[in-house]
């Protein structure tokens, strides 16, 4: 049984502020170490609960976080950017589930470091008119290759979108958000234990786990940005409709075209920040 692991780095218990997901400053090489062992927490679960091979995305930021060679050797590892599928490329159908472990709740939802894609770009984003965090669009494009989420680690505010979005998801909740820079936090090793052990519940129970989604295509996509100069540049995309002095819509045919778009834009619009 193959097992797919999304490894951000937002909603890692101990993790608080920006700085920490930041290259360059010792901080951030404190959060990348639990990052990993987080990693490592939720390969074991998945062995535990049956999984015969797993593979890890690094998916926060420049997508080379994880210390490789302290990665557990059972699991091979995907890493840097870009990449077609971004947070959840590698996966195939012939996955038997996938695990969010590290996320964060969706821009524009209270939480703490709360984003889609990219906090400086993009300020809220919707997708047939459902609230879009990472989720919606990760576990979303798994779902439409038929494997379905089995797990999401994180606060709690990202968990009560996972209820409404993937409610037979397992939700480990391993911190209280209590700003946009504040938590209640497990200490690691208590976060450790608790996603090891829920992991492994939800991969022994992946036969009988329904693949859901919140959103089907053709998908609608309403995108609001930070800069009003941001959305002059991605409305030199042909296919875009501008909507107002910082927001575009557009429509896509499948989760795959929606994250690629997306991708791009958060490429263009970066550069205007």
């Amino acid at each position: 049984m193959k097992i797919f692991i999304s490894m951000d780095i937002e909603g890692v218990a101990g993790v608080a502020e920006k700085l920490q997901g930041a290259r360059g400053n010792p901080e951030y090489e404190v959060a990348r170490r639990l990052m990993t062992e987080e990693a490592n927490a939720a390969i074991r679960g998945a062995f535990a609960g049956g999984a015969t091979d797993v593979t890890v995305a690094d998916s926060h930021g420049p997508m080379r976080n994880i210390i490789a060679e302290d990665l557990d050797p059972r699991a091979r590892l995907i890493s840097g950017k870009p990449r077609p599928l971004t947070m959840i490329d590698g996966i195939t159908d012939e996955y038997a589930g996938t695990l969010l472990i590290g996320y964060h709740a969706a821009a524009d939802n209270y939480g703490t470091l709360s984003h889609t894609i990219s906090g400086i770009v993009f300020r809220r984003i919707e997708m047939n008119g459902v609230l879009t965090g990472e989720p919606t669009l990760f576990a979303g494009y798994a779902a439409s290759i038929g494997v379905p989420l089995l797990a999401v680690s994180g606060d709690d505010r990202l968990a009560g979108e996972i209820a409404e979005q993937f409610p037979a998801a397992r939700r480990i909740v391993v911190k209280r958000a209590i700003g946009a820079n504040a938590t209640d936090s497990l200490s690691p090793s208590e976060s450790r234990k608790l996603i090891e052990r829920d992991v492994a519940e939800a991969v022994a129970a992946a036969k009988n786990a329904p693949v859901e989604t919140p959103c089907t295509p053709p998908l609608s996509m309403k995108v609001l940005f930070h800069h009003q100069q941001q959305t002059d540049a991605v409305t030199l995309l042909p296919f875009v409709e501008r909507t107002g002095p910082r927001e575009v819509s557009f429509s896509v045919e499948s989760h795959r075209q929606a994250i690629g778009t997306l991708a791009a834009m958060a490429l263009i619009a970066g550069a205007f920040v």
